[in-house]
């Protein structure tokens, strides 16, 4: 186990590696920082204390070099724009979004499982077929879309509900319906399509054969079953709710890391481009590495290295 383990968690050090090579190139590859931040009327003077300053006069691979050595001491550098580490912008950005995904992360789990495992025990039925429509429905349903339509209704038509911001917590209600909505259709049809499978395992055939109640056969054969395979989508899940988030804070003016990225961008602010990436692909990778090892945990024959 410890092998398989170790051999899991080296290939996950390896991804992060080439994450971090492909960010940065690709990154300095798109122009000349100093002529994007200074403009086309810089002079050769400005231009070159400017790469001074930042260390851009350097040969690219002497400056990866540097990064990596920075980044492992989680030193992420200095802002173009504000003058500040980037580790603070990133960080004042980064727990407004926390404070998003976690309630977005509960309402999809608590309604996208449970909405799955119904349609399956009722297959074919009118419950299944009224779930799977709204499933398709709301994974069809853009966020960029759903979101300016709650706008519409429940901001501007209704004056129900705040439009931007996070104060309190009626400016939770919307982002988190505009998020949570296409990640519960993915996890219903999912769950279901999982729940199916379970249910036409022989340990729940030779249960049914003992003559024991269908709730039981439910609960302790055929759920935990398919709880196995829905945690392969759950690493997936955290990199799709961050890139959801982007566009769900910029409709709705969240100080998140997504409206941060956006800005950032638009300003040609690399070093905060690269480290929300970054910490983008590095949470995705973390996430798969802990449901990689739980599975391990819960499943003897991946302990045994068995394909």
């Amino acid at each position: 186990m410890f092998a398989v383990a170790l051999r899991i968690v080296l290939r996950a050090l390896i991804t992060l590696f080439l994450l971090t090579a492909c960010v940065f190139f690709a990154l300095h590859l798109t122009g000349d920082p100093a002529r994007i931040m200074l403009g086309d009327g810089a002079d050769a003077t400005a231009l070159a204390a400017f790469r001074a300053q930042w260390g851009l006069d350097k040969p690219l691979w002497e400056q990866f070099l540097v990064y990596l050595q920075k980044f492992v001491t989680l030193d992420m550098g200095t802002s173009y724009m504000t003058g500040l580490p980037v580790k603070d912008v990133f960080m004042n950005a980064f727990w407004p979004t926390i404070d998003l995904m976690v309630p977005t992360a509960i309402v999809t789990l608590l309604i996208g499982i449970p909405s799955g495992v119904i349609a399956a025990l009722h297959r074919n039925q009118p419950m299944d077929r009224a779930m799977m429509f709204i499933s398709v429905f709301g994974y069809a349903v853009p966020n960029f879309f759903m979101g300016v339509l709650l706008l519409l209704i429940f901001s501007i038509w209704l004056g129900w509900l705040p439009s931007y911001g996070n104060a309190t917590g009626w400016h939770y209600i919307m982002p988190i319906i505009t998020m949570a909505t296409s990640e519960a259709a993915i996890f219903s049809r999912y769950a279901r399509s999982a729940m199916i499978d379970s249910m036409r395992l022989p340990c729940v055939k030779a249960a049914r054969m003992r003559g024991l109640p269908e709730r039981r056969i439910i609960w302790l054969h055929a759920l935990p079953n398919a709880m196995l395979s829905i945690l392969t989508i759950l690493g997936f899940f955290l990199g799709t709710l961050v890139a959801g988030a982007v566009i769900t804070e910029n409709v709705f003016s969240w100080p998140g890391v997504g409206k941060l990225l956006v800005q950032s961008v638009a300003n040609r602010d690399i070093p905060v481009v690269q480290t929300i990436v970054l910490a983008t692909g590095a949470s995705l990778i973390l996430a798969n590495l802990l449901m990689d090892l739980l599975a391990l945990v819960v499943n003897p024959r991946l302990r045994r290295g068995d394909n």
